[in-house]
């Protein structure tokens, strides 16, 4: 299958590390250690997402002596609604009052160099996969889109090499793709598998 034809659904992983939104956000921490991952999904008994809460969440506590504390005319600058919740994740005891609520999120169709534009553009890791009725199926990681290059790789050398006709034809068809090419001004051909090119 092509890369570009893979979708979420095709390369999940549906062990998700999650915690309840009424668990102690010291729960939260120890969870993240146990399992070895900075974030866990908060998802109520249908397993709907609720928000995530990570590392960073947890890193600025009132325990810890680490709470953000902006300049004081910062401060005022600052809407009150935003060091509300600063102080509300700071203090409060339970996960549904130190996650982040606003999470992003891919459909199980969606195609990986959809997934792959959306983990860089907001730059997380990993992102959760959830159906239409709001449940999470699973999630994908940067590991789980490296296996499926890694595999796909695997698969093209599994398969019978191509001429050189074929491979000139294939290279200008991938070229012709790119923004910054003009295949008009390029020479591109192969000649006993090694690729030669030039143009102006």
């Amino acid at each position: 299958m092509p890369l570009d034809a893979i979708t979420a659904k095709d390369i999940m992983s549906s062990k998700i590390a999650s915690i309840s939104p009424e668990a102690s956000a010291r729960m939260a921490a120890k969870t993240m250690l146990k399992r070895k991952v900075s974030a866990l999904l908060v998802l109520d008994s249908k397993r709907r997402l609720l928000g995530v809460i990570s590392e960073g969440d947890l890193v600025h506590r009132i325990e810890l002596d680490t709470r953000k504390k902006g300049a004081w005319w910062l401060n005022l600058l600052t809407p009150d609604r935003e060091l509300a919740r600063d102080y509300a994740r700071a203090h409060g005891r339970k996960v549904a009052d130190a996650m982040s609520r606003s999470v992003v999120t891919v459909s199980p169709d969606a195609k990986m160099p959809a997934i792959v534009a959306l983990l860089d553009k907001h730059r997380i890791k990993r992102v959760p996969v959830v159906g239409a009725d709001g449940k999470v199926l699973g999630v994908v990681s940067r590991a789980d889109i490296l296996k499926a290059f890694a595999q796909a790789a695997l698969d093209a050398a599994g398969s019978a090499p191509l001429s050189d006709a074929e491979a000139s034809a294939e290279v200008r068809k991938r070229l012709r793709k790119e923004s910054w090419s003009d295949t008009a001004l390029l020479n591109v051909s192969v000649e006993r598998g090694v690729g030669r090119g030039g143009g102006l």
